[in-house]
């Protein structure tokens, strides 16, 4: 009985453990957007394709009205400047904006 208690003491400590290491890593999460030159719907289908491959990219939105591409990324794999490089390699040009409001009408990947 008392190696069950145990057991069960053990596991709940390493799920708790896992658990805070977890919530620690979703914290380290930055968001840059780009005003874009983006114009219709197949310039944001691509940018929903290629952009999260990029290392460390958690979340892309596109605004289609805006014209303006909001990245979630991890910034200790990657940088605003090399995810902006990846949207001119895609063909569009990209120019950093200051961080306002969410963006209406957002699409989120």
């Amino acid at each position: 009985m008392k190696s069950i208690t145990k057991t069960v003491l053990t596991l709940l400590i390493v799920m708790m453990s896992a658990s805070l290491a977890a919530q620690e890593k979703s914290k380290d999460v930055a968001s840059v957007k780009f005003d874009t030159s983006i114009d219709c719907q197949n310039c944001v289908n691509t940018i929903m394709k290629n952009i999260p491959f990029e290392k460390g990219v958690k979340d892309v939105k596109c605004n289609l009205q805006t014209k303006v591409v909001t990245i979630e990324y991890n910034p200790e794999k990657t940088k605003p400047e090399l995810l902006k490089r990846a949207l001119e390699k895609l063909g569009y040009t990209a120019k950093e904006k200051p961080d306002n409001d969410k963006e209406p009408g957002t699409e989120s990947k």
